[in-house]
């Protein structure tokens, strides 16, 4: 049984270019129009993949001269030093005592600032799977009373003004086309005083005279971008308009692509590490040909940041007291 379960997925291991390229074909038809189901499906259908390859936590880490390999080890990194640049505070007096997180993947995140803080956190995702995986984690370690799931709708947040000292967003602005009602919406929720911090992908800025990235850059977008449903993108600057016109005081807005190099070039390899390639390959065909597909748009990814075309901004501001 065995032996004929090896020659199944070696047999259709032939057939992975043809795969990977009507995979590409059909995301580039549907990338230009994504919708909220769209993006739902994509990742219920992905997400066994993202936990096998990304583990807990569904960002990028932060590296430096010390720690150039630990990829985990980094997205926490990535974690404490975001918090640490956006100023929230950590003391009993003034710590974030209620949390927002946008776009909570698995809750990973979501957990480690519940801990971090000991502060109430609510997560949200449109993936059903993703709050699903996220609500049954937070059982298993017995953090129910701290966190809380649910699916919503991060342009459409279900919760009344000033609900929160911290509304948190990693990544997941890069799936939203209208991120100046995503920032309104996170500003929204925010306490008067509150932080709203958020990290995305970015293109380039536009040097002068420029409109459009050259068409080799916009070759390399357009893969991740039809790969990951994902609208188009913005400039660094562009975040810094976009929080102050929602309203947001004290806006910081930087690059931070050098701090994040080597992340996507990690992952990749992750695919094929034994631990990886088990959990993959005892998935199911479906999250293998997945797999195949996350690896060949990684090293995009990774091309992208690598060669200056695609930049990873952090943003930062807080809601006026008044």
């Amino acid at each position: 049984m065995f032996s004929k379960r090896v020659s199944l997925i070696f047999g259709k291991f032939l057939l992975l270019p043809r795969y990977i390229s009507k995979f590409y074909q059909v995301l580039v038809r549907v990338a230009m129009a994504v919708d909220n189901q769209e993006l739902e499906v994509f990742y219920d259908e992905g997400c066994v993949v993202y936990e096998a390859v990304w583990g807990e936590h569904m960002h990028s880490g932060y590296f430096d001269a010390g720690n150039t390999r630990d990829f985990r080890a980094a997205q926490i990194r990535m974690l404490e030093e975001l918090l640490a640049w956006a100023g929230v505070p950590d003391d009993e007096q003034s710590r974030p005592r209620n949390i927002l997180d946008v776009g909570c993947g698995f809750g990973g995140t979501s957990r480690y600032l519940s801990n971090k803080y000991s502060a109430n956190v609510t997560g949200i995702a449109l993936s059903k799977y993703e709050i699903g995986r996220a609500r049954a984690i937070a059982k298993a370690e017995g953090v129910c009373d701290k966190v809380a799931f649910q699916v919503a709708d991060a342009l459409s947040l279900p919760f009344e003004d000033n609900q929160y000292d911290l509304v948190w967003c990693m990544e997941c602005a890069d799936h939203i086309a209208d991120k100046l009602k995503l920032m309104q919406e996170m500003t929204r929720v925010a306490k008067p005083g509150g932080w709203v911090v958020l990290t995305g992908w970015c293109h380039r800025e536009f040097t002068h005279g420029e409109t459009s990235l050259k068409k080799h850059e916009l070759k390399i977008l357009d893969k991740v971008r039809a790969a990951y449903l994902l609208p188009p993108w913005c400039q660094t600057s562009d975040y810094k308009v976009i929080a102050i016109d929602a309203g947001l005081q004290g806006v910081k807005v930087e690059d931070w692509t050098r701090h994040m190099l080597p992340f996507w070039g990690l992952l990749t390899a992750e695919i094929f590490t034994l631990r990886g390639a088990f959990k993959i390959l005892t998935s199911g065909w479906a999250h293998l040909r997945a797999s195949i597909s996350l690896a060949y748009h990684f090293s995009y990814m990774d091309k992208g940041f690598k060669t200056g075309v695609f930049k990873y901004a952090v943003v930062m501001g807080k809601k006026d007291k008044k």
